[in-house]
């Protein structure tokens, strides 16, 4: 197992919520258009265990352990984290920047550049480009246990996902968000917000989400760039375009959109092949089945005719069971040869499934194993 060395610093990342609180009859000397929430420290926090993470990328595991600024946690986890409205703004303007709020919060930065000082060690050793570098980092927060909230539960600062080493959906998007921003990516956080889900979308020349020109990053399982789940933690499904957030100001694209793309579909074709097959087993597996029985009866009664003497009735019965015989025995092959053409497929699968933190590996593995015709 490949460890990756402490480094100060603690990130975390919060959901959303519908917080928000609207202010009139203030006076509006000086006065912001919208509070949103930040991070205030706490002196005198009790010292907090590195946080250990263990995550998979590519062929290797790696471990990372990262320190918690306790004050800075005991800020976030304490403070309010509604919105505060002075005017009346368009929902899509204060959510933005309600959420931004979680992420762009300056007590955080130490725990970024720790977090990408680890990572970017690897990067260099690895001889990462910037499509596996991205790919390595959505791991890590992939990795983090999955955490169920109560509806209407504000998001958490990335300190505390970080700290507490687990998040729903918007807190690990937006660490994840955050953390590809500061290393010049061009993202957005995606906020479904009549399905309740948030996701993260990265830029890309291919295998984009809906009309938003970003492809579409799950946090909450693992999973490609680009791949978007049919069916979610909590039972959720996605039926709407989503607000689209961008965060930082960031320029680098994902360019691997087409093998993604390649990938996804090669699974939908396993998938849908593994089933239709599977139905052909049962069908021959049955019919087996029944001609087997048959077969024994028929077995029986020739023996009988043949302990009875009788030669012509023998006769008469064997020509029609041999035949039967060798339909029996073709009809096995065949089931056999589908049994093993299944094998083939769900091996396909299978691996894809296993190999969802490897684009690069899996691609190169799927061009030397096509699905069996």
């Amino acid at each position: 197992m490949r460890t990756i060395p402490d480094w100060a610093g603690i990130a975390m990342i919060a959901l959303l919520c519908s917080s928000v609180l609207v202010v009139s009859g203030v006076v509006p000397f000086l006065r912001p258009a919208a509070v949103y929430p930040s991070i205030t420290p706490v002196a005198g926090s009790d010292d907090l265990d590195p946080a250990e993470f263990v995550f998979p990328f590519e062929k290797e595991q790696y471990r990372l352990q990262m320190p918690v600024d306790a004050a800075v946690y005991g800020g976030a986890r304490g403070g309010a984290k509604n919105a505060i409205l002075y005017e009346d703004l368009a929902d899509e303007i204060w959510m933005a920047d309600y959420y931004r709020a979680f992420l762009e919060d300056p007590h955080q930065e130490d725990l970024y550049t720790g977090l990408l000082r680890a990572f970017e060690e690897v990067r260099n050793k690895k001889n990462l480009d910037s499509d596996r570098y991205l790919e390595m980092i959505t791991a890590f927060v992939q990795a983090i246990p999955y955490q169920v909230h109560p509806p209407d539960t504000p998001p958490k600062f990335p300190v505390e996902t970080v700290a507490e080493r687990k998040g729903d959906c918007d807190d690990k998007s937006l660490l994840l968000a955050a953390l590809l921003s500061r290393e010049g990516y061009d993202v957005a956080l995606f906020n479904f917000v009549d399905d309740g889900h948030m996701a993260v979308g990265v830029a890309s020349d291919g295998n984009t989400f809906c009309q938003t020109g970003y492809a579409y990053i799950e946090t909450t399982d693992s999973g490609f760039v680009g791949s978007v789940p049919d069916n979610l933690a909590g039972g959720v499904t996605l039926n709407e375009e989503p607000q689209v957030i961008r965060i930082g100001n960031g320029t680098i694209r994902y360019t691997s959109g087409a093998e993604t793309a390649y990938i996804i579909s090669r699974e939908k074709e396993a998938k849908e092949a593994a089933g239709t097959i599977n139905e052909n087993i049962a069908h021959y597996s049955e019919a087996l089945r029944t001609s087997e029985e048959r077969l024994r009866e028929e077995k029986t009664s020739i023996i009988t005719l043949l302990d009875m003497g009788d030669t012509a009735g023998y006769n008469a019965e064997v020509i029609p069971f041999n035949r039967d015989v060798r339909t029996y025995n073709q009809n096995l092959t065949t089931y056999q040869s589908k049994v093993e053409q299944y094998d083939r497929i769900a091996g396909i699968y299978n691996y894809i499934l296993e190999h969802r933190h490897d684009r690069a590996g899996t691609y190169r593995w799927l061009l030397d194993h096509p699905l069996p015709a």
